[in-house]
């Protein structure tokens, strides 16, 4: 009995071992799909292989954003023996709470974020608490991952423009956003087989032959005229004790954009800079432009048959329309007769509204949207705005009047100096680009015509005599250049009241060199400055300096007559001290062609012999031979290619050099 019992649980055992044995080699042999993915999941896993973002660079090549490997802390909480020890000892390291950590660490994952792109710092305090060793190996269950960040060589030069990233290194704003499919490349999804942490080791090398680097993208902005332009714009706005500022520098004929900047500004890795400081105020702004608007006013006069001398009534300073009165920015200014040259002269506002009220709604509103008002640019640029010139319908001969003189209608400093360049290139309206290498989504349109060349001719030399004597922009004028432009001092809206303040104000320049290649035009503005706040005083002086370091930038030549002009005391170097180039984005020389040192300190030979000055620039000349009493003519532009006297002869005290420059 004991025996059959004994024999079938043997028989029992054979037969289960040899279900056993079919079911294995069933499973191992056979194919079994469901089986396979689950043992696939096991030991394989697809992988994102992100490539290297594209480099960011000036006109000249110069690199404004690169990128930088930085390391990453990660986690396998199943890997973590002592949860609470390691949460402690990474939040000395890191500065992430205890509880927020042991959080992570408590969490059913093989794989959870430490901390994203580790500083030096704290690479220092993971050796210090001893969870990264000598060797660089990590304490068991953490996981360092490299990943790659955007470095800014220069700070905060041209973050308003470059903008920047977030964590995934996906731009949020600026050309980061703007050219964000562009900039990242392509990113590939391969197989890889994964070590007993859930980490890639083997990856489809084929397959990650897909992955593709992002496009470089070079900019028309100068890093060197950038940096001098920003420097110019912060001194002006800490001298007027003012909120903010904006510069732009453009080509008139290209529409490339050489310059622009904003005040106050920002670090763009820096995360924690406030919304205020981070938008890119010229494009992005609106303000009311007041007086620079009657540049647009007069070329719509010109353009309909007006000529320069036609007269309107200046009320001797003031008027009434609608109930509401019209006058002249400054009391005592109380004109009678007023020609189109002096309105934009003496910045009458009485006359720009007689102007406009004669004109018309259909003729001036016409001319405006011809400039481009109402509308965006073209530029491209993330959180551009149109503007706003108010309907057809709800134009009241109050509305035309005000418009006249630049209140009611909102424009941005981009569609100022694009209007101004239709000035200065002839009458083209171009569109402004940021992009050197444009690809053909984001190519520039042709300019458009939108007035004659004559009206270009007359108006511009009725905007040089603003910068003359007698004129509101006399301190923008630049010894040695012949300059165009307008001043604006527009009073701001009230969020409160709703009514224009008494107190706060706009103050805005824009103009030109005239007759010098290539043709740039220059905003500046400086908002809510405080104590003395007209343009002729805060905006002005700073288009000045802006325009002495595009000059400079430029090797603009200086416009002088055939014949030799002496400049006693006027000397361009001197008067506008132009400053050198940023140490780390060297500049070009300048072909500065009125030099006088006559100020310089005394005390040099009453007679010695001519030194030799072929081959250089004038401002290499001044640099070397500061402090002599030498008067100078200088004739064209480039180096000195023959002087008077010649080299060796004697010389007096205060004798005159002449220098003939050319071009080398």
């Amino acid at each position: 009995m004991l025996k059959n019992r004994f024999t079938a649980l043997m028989l029992s055992c054979i037969v289960l071992a040899l279900g056993i044995l079919v079911r294995a080699a069933y499973i191992q042999i056979l194919s079994n799909p469901r089986l396979e993915a689950m043992a696939r999941r096991q030991y394989t896993s697809r992988s994102l292989i992100r490539p290297q973002r594209g480099t960011i660079f000036d006109r000249n090549g110069e690199p404004l954003v690169v990128n930088l490997e930085v390391s990453s802390l990660a986690a396998n909480p199943n890997a973590v023996a002592h949860k609470k020890t390691m949460a402690k000892l990474l939040s000395r390291s890191t500065d992430i709470p205890v509880a927020k950590l042991f959080s992570k660490l408590s969490e059913d994952r093989e794989f959870v974020w430490i901390k994203r792109h580790l500083s030096e710092n704290e690479l220092r305090r993971l050796k210090k608490t001893r969870l990264l060793d000598r060797d660089g190996d990590l304490a068991e269950g953490l996981i360092f991952v490299k990943e790659s960040d955007r470095v800014y060589p220069h700070g905060a030069l041209a973050s308003h423009i470059v903008g920047s990233v977030n964590i995934d290194v996906e731009g949020v704003e600026g050309v980061e956003l703007w050219l964000n499919d562009r900039l990242r490349g392509r990113v590939a999804s391969v197989q890889a087989v994964k070590d007993a942490l859930g980490r890639p080791t083997f990856i489809d090398a084929v397959a990650a032959k897909n992955v593709q680097d992002g496009e470089p993208v070079t900019l028309t902005i100068d890093a060197a005229l950038q940096y001098e332009v920003e420097r110019s714009l912060k001194d002006a706005v800490q001298k007027a004790n003012a909120q903010a500022g904006s510069v732009i520098v453009m080509n008139a004929d290209t529409g490339e954009i050489m310059a622009m900047a904003n005040e106050p500004s920002f670090t763009p890795s820096d995360k924690a800079a406030s919304p205020d400081r981070r938008r890119n105020r010229a494009v992005t702004d609106g303000f009311e432009p007041g007086s620079t608007l009657k540049a647009m006013l007069t070329a719509s006069a010109i353009s309909h048959g007006w000529k320069m001398s036609d007269q309107v009534w200046g009320e001797h300073g003031s008027f009434v329309i609608q109930k509401h009165k019209i006058s002249e920015a400054e009391a005592k200014e109380k004109f009678e007769w007023v020609s189109l040259q002096k309105m934009l002269k003496v910045s009458s506002n009485v006359a720009a509204a007689k102007v406009a009220l004669k004109l018309g709604t259909e003729k001036y509103l016409r001319t405006l949207q011809l400039f481009g008002f109402g509308s965006k640019t073209g530029l491209g640029f993330p959180g551009e705005i149109s503007g706003r010139i108010p309907k057809k319908k709800d134009w009241q001969p109050l509305t035309l009047a005000n418009i006249g003189f630049g209140q009611g209608i909102l424009v941005t400093p981009l569609q100022m100096v694009r209007a101004y360049a239709a000035v200065l290139n002839g009458g083209l309206l171009v569109q402004p680009s940021l992009l050197k290498n444009t690809s053909p989504t984001l190519g520039t349109e042709p300019p458009v015509r939108i007035f004659s060349q004559r009206v270009s001719r007359e108006l511009i030399g009725a905007l040089e005599t603003v910068t003359e004597e007698g004129g509101t922009g006399v301190k923008a004028a630049l010894p040695g250049f012949k300059v165009a432009g307008k001043t604006g001092t527009a009073q701001m809206v009230d969020p409160t009241t709703g009514k224009y303040s008494r107190e706060k104000y706009i103050a805005s320049f824009i103009g030109f060199p005239v007759g010098v290649e290539p043709k740039v035009v220059i905003f500046t503005s400086v908002v809510e400055p405080r104590g003395v706040y007209y343009a002729s005083e805060t905006a002005a002086p700073l288009f000045r300096e802006v325009l002495a370091s595009v000059a400079n930038r430029c090797s603009l030549p200086v416009h002088l007559p055939m014949d030799p002009v002496l400049a006693r005391g006027e000397g361009l170097i001197d008067a506008v001290h132009l400053h050198q180039a940023a140490p780390e984005v060297p500049s070009k020389e300048v072909a500065e062609n009125s030099l006088n040192s006559s100020e310089a300190d005394s005390g040099s030979a009453a007679r010695e012999l001519a030194p030799s000055f072929l081959g250089l620039t004038p401002r290499e000349i001044f640099r070397k031979f500061t402090g002599r009493h030498f008067q100078w003519e200088v004739v064209g532009s480039g180096v000195v290619k023959m002087q008077v006297p010649p080299a060796g002869k004697p010389l007096e005290d205060g004798a005159t050099i002449r220098l003939i420059l050319s071009e080398p």
